[in-house]
C-alpha cells in the first residue's frame, strides 16, 4: 500500500486585519462630508443633502459610541431619551445603556429634527422601503469610498470607526480595564489585540514617561 501524500497548512489565511482609523484621516473624512452637505444645502438638494447627512452622522457616531455596525444600524429614535441611550447588542444579545455626552446628545437631536424623524424611525434610513435602515454592505461601501477619497493606505472597514473610539479612548484615559468592559472582551489583552497595540506604541509610550530630575 502506497504512502499517502504528506498534508500542508497555509500558516497565515483569512482576511488582513482591519486598522483602526488614524484621526487625520477620520477628520478628513468628516470635512468631506460636511463639504458635500453644504454644497448639495446650497443646491437645496434635499434627498443629497440628507445622504451627506446621514453618511457624517454613521461616522460621528460611530467614532463616539464604539458599537459594532449592526448596532449602530438598527439604532432608531426612541433609543435616546433624556441626554442616553438604551439599545441591545445584535451579536451578545447584551444590554448597553449610558448617558452621553451632552455634546453629542445635542448632535443626534438635532439631526433628528432636522429630517423630522418620528418615534420608530431608523437614524440610517435606506431609499429602499419603507423605514428600513441601510444594509452593512453599504455602510462598508460608504466608509470604503471615504476612506479612498482621502487616499487611505491600510486596511480599513466598519469596525475601523469602533476601533478609532477604543484606541483613542485608551490613549487619553489609559483606562484598559474600563474600555475592555465597553467593548464586552474577554480580556485585556484580547482589548489590546484589538486596538492593535503593539510593540512600537508600548516604546514610544516607554521613551515619553519622564518623572523630572
Amino acid at each position: 500500500m502506497s504512502k499517502s501524500k504528506p498534508r500542508y497548512f497555509r500558516v497565515k489565511f483569512g482576511r488582513k486585519t482591519v486598522r483602526p482609523f488614524k484621526k487625520p484621516d477620520i477628520d478628513n473624512m468628516i470635512v468631506n462630508c460636511k463639504k458635500r452637505m453644504a454644497e448639495t444645502e446650497t443646491k437645496e438638494d434635499q434627498e443629497q443633502y440628507y445622504l451627506w447627512y446621514r453618511n457624517y452622522m454613521i461616522l460621528h457616531l460611530g467614532r463616539n459610541l464604539a458599537f459594532r455596525i449592526e448596532d449602530e444600524l438598527q439604532l432608531k429614535t426612541d433609543n435616546f431619551k433624556n441626554g442616553g441611550i438604551y439599545t441591545r447588542e445584535f451579536k451578545t444579545g447584551k444590554e448597553q445603556t449610558f448617558e452621553l455626552h451632552p455634546s453629542l446628545a445635542k448632535d443626534i437631536e438635532e439631526y433628528i429634527n432636522k429630517f423630522e424623524l418620528v418615534e420608530g424611525e431608523y437614524l440610517f434610513k435606506s431609499r429602499k422601503g419603507v423605514n428600513k435602515p441601510i444594509t452593512r454592505q453599504r455602510a462598508w461601501q460608504i466608509i470604503k469610498q471615504l476612506a479612498n477619497e482621502v487616499k487611505i493606505n491600510y486596511v480599513v472597514g466598519c469596525h475601523s470607526l469602533r476601533k478609532y473610539f477604543a484606541r483613542t479612548y485608551y490613549e487619553q484615559t489609559g483606562d484598559l480595564i474600563g474600555l475592555s468592559e465597553m467593548l464586552n472582551h474577554s480580556s485585556e489583552r484580547v482589548t489590546l489585540i484589538y486596538i492593535c497595540w503593539e510593540a512600537d506604541d508600548k516604546e514610544e509610550k516607554r521613551k515619553g514617561f519622564y518623572l523630572g530630575g
